[in-house]
C-alpha cells in the first residue's frame, strides 16, 4: 500500500526489533566520460560527455546499529559516500529478521513526523492515505485468513454434520466423533480421548462380529441396551485403531445411562468455490467476534483485580500449537494460521501506541486537534508502548516455557536420537 502512495519504505521486517539480520538491494552507479563515439562498457553509441548505467546487488545487514555510533563510511570511486552501517534511505527497501517473532512492521520515510516536505514521505500525505496505509496489514491479515479458510472448505473442513448441510456440501468420511469425555467416568477411565473415532460396537463376553456403528444416534441407544454390560470399542486415533473395554451405567452427573462422552456425527465437508468463499467471509466474522469478545473478558478481568484464566499463547506456544496443528494435517494447518492472522489483525488494530491502531488514533487525534501532535511526545510514548508489550510478549513466552517446557524438551531428545 505505501508504495503503490509512492512512499518510501525504508524496512520490512518479520519479527519486532532488535534486528538480527536483513538484506537489501544497493543500488552503484558507475559513469564513464565520452566527448563522443562508442562507450566499451556498455557498447552504446554517445555523442554527449558522458555514459552511465545502473548496477543493482545485494548487501546484508547484520544487527541493529547502536545509538550514537556513526556507521563506518567511505568513498566510492565517484567521490559517493558510501556507509557499511544501515542508512534508512539508501538502497532499496531493507527486508529483516528481527529477534521477537511476534507479528511484523514496516518502516516508511517520515513515520515520526519529520520529512514533511519530501513527496516520498509517510508525513506528507493526507490523513486519509495515511490511515489507509496505517490499517493495510490489517486489512491483509484479515484478508489472508479468508483465503486459508475458503482454501480450507474447497479442500474439505472436518466439521460436525449435525444440521442440514448446504445441497452444495460433498461429503465424505463420515463418522462418529468424540468431543468431550466426563472425569471419572466409564469412557475416562477406559482411555477414550476427545478427537477418537468411535468405529463399532460389541458385547465383550460374545463371540459374534462387532456391529458397526452407523451414526451418532445408534451409538447412544447401544450403550442404553448395555448397561452393566462390559462392551468392546473399536475406536481410532491417528489413524491407528485399537480395542478398548467400557461398562455403560447410570451416570451420576446426568442421571441417564451412557459411558459419560459427548460425541458428533462428523465429516469432511467440502464446497465448490463459488460457495467456500461466502462462507470463508462468514466464518472470519464469527471468529473475530469470539476473539474480540475473549480479548475483551481478559482486559475486564484484569481491571476487576480477578485472575485471567484464558489462555494466552506467546511465540514458544504458538510453536507449540503450530506443530500439534500441522500433525494432524493440512487443512487442520490453515484453519489454525488463518485464526492466529485473525488475532493479530485485531491486536494490530486496537488503539495501541506501537501498533497500527495506534497509529490511527494519533492521525485522528491530528485531525480534530487540526495539528500534529509534537513528534517527540509522540516517540516517546510509542517507546514506551514498545516496552511494555515486549514485556508482556517476555512474560507470556516466560508462561509457555513453563506450559510447553517438557514438550520442547522431548522434541530435541527426539531429534538427537
Amino acid at each position: 500500500m505505501a508504495k503503490k502512495a509512492r512512499l518510501r519504505v525504508d524496512e520490512f521486517g518479520i519479527g519486532f526489533p532488535p534486528r538480527l539480520i536483513g538484506i537489501r538491494k544497493k543500488n552503484v552507479i558507475l559513469r564513464e566520460s565520452r566527448a563522443c563515439g562508442t562507450t566499451k562498457d556498455t557498447a552504446h553509441k554517445r555523442t554527449g560527455f558522458f555514459t552511465a548505467f545502473r548496477m543493482t546487488n545485494w548487501e546484508v545487514v547484520w544487527g541493529h546499529p547502536v545509538r550514537g555510533k556513526t556507521p563506518e563510511a567511505s568513498a566510492d570511486a565517484l567521490g559517493h559516500r558510501t556507509s557499511n552501517g544501515v542508512d534508512p534511505h539508501a538502497g532499496g527497501t531493507l527486508y529483516s529478521i528481527n529477534l521477537f517473532p511476534f507479528g511484523g512492521f514496516v518502516r516508511i520515510k517520515g513515520e515520526s513526523g519529520n520529512e514533511r516536505l519530501d513527496q516520498d514521505s509517510f508525513a506528507s500525505r493526507g490523513a486519509g492515505v495515511r490511515i489507509m496505509i496505517a490499517a493495510a496489514g490489517v486489512l491483509m491479515n484479515a484478508l489472508l485468513a479468508v483465503v486459508l479458510i475458503a482454501a480450507g472448505y474447497r479442500l474439505g473442513f472436518p466439521q460436525a454434520i449435525s444440521d442440514q448441510p448446504s445441497k452444495y456440501a460433498q461429503i465424505s468420511d463420515q463418522h462418529i466423533e468424540v468431543m468431550g469425555v466426563l472425569p471419572d467416568s466409564p469412557a475416562a477411565q477406559s482411555g477414550l480421548n476427545v478427537g477418537d473415532r468411535i468405529l463399532a460396537v460389541g458385547v465383550a463376553s460374545e463371540t459374534a462380529a462387532l456391529r458397526e456403528l452407523q451414526n451418532s444416534e445408534d451409538f447412544r441407544n447401544v450403550t442404553k441396551e448395555l448397561v452393566g454390560e462390559s462392551v468392546t470399542l473399536v475406536v481410532e486415533s491417528d489413524k491407528v485403531r485399537r480395542e478398548i473395554q467400557v461398562t455403560p451405567k447410570i451416570l451420576e452427573q446426568t442421571g441417564k445411562a451412557g459411558i459419560g462422552v459427548a460425541i458428533v456425527d462428523a465429516a469432511i465437508v467440502r464446497y465448490p468455490l463459488w460457495v467456500a468463499l461466502p462462507k470463508a467471509f462468514e466464518t472470519v466474522g464469527i471468529l473475530a467476534k469470539t476473539i474480540v469478545v475473549a480479548f475483551a473478558d481478559i482486559v475486564r478481568d484484569a481491571l476487576l483485580g480477578r485472575p485471567v484464566t484464558a489462555e494466552l499463547a506467546g511465540p514458544v506456544g504458538i510453536a507449540v500449537l503450530t506443530g500439534q496443528a500441522a500433525r494432524m494435517g493440512f487443512v487442520f494447518l490453515l484453519q489454525f494460521i488463518a485464526i492466529l492472522s485473525i488475532n493479530l489483525a485485531i491486536l494490530n488494530v486496537l488503539p495501541i501506541p506501537a501498533l497500527d491502531g495506534g497509529r490511527i488514533l494519533f492521525i485522528l487525534i491530528e485531525k480534530l486537534r487540526r495539528r500534529p501532535v509534537a513528534v517527540k511526545v509522540e516517540m516517546m510514548i510509542q517507546q514506551i508502548s514498545f516496552v511494555l508489550l515486549l514485556l508482556l510478549i517476555i512474560f507470556v513466552t516466560y508462561r509457555d516455557l513453563g506450559r510447553y517446557g517438557g514438550r520442547i524438551t522431548e522434541f530435541f531428545k527426539n531429534m538427537v536420537q
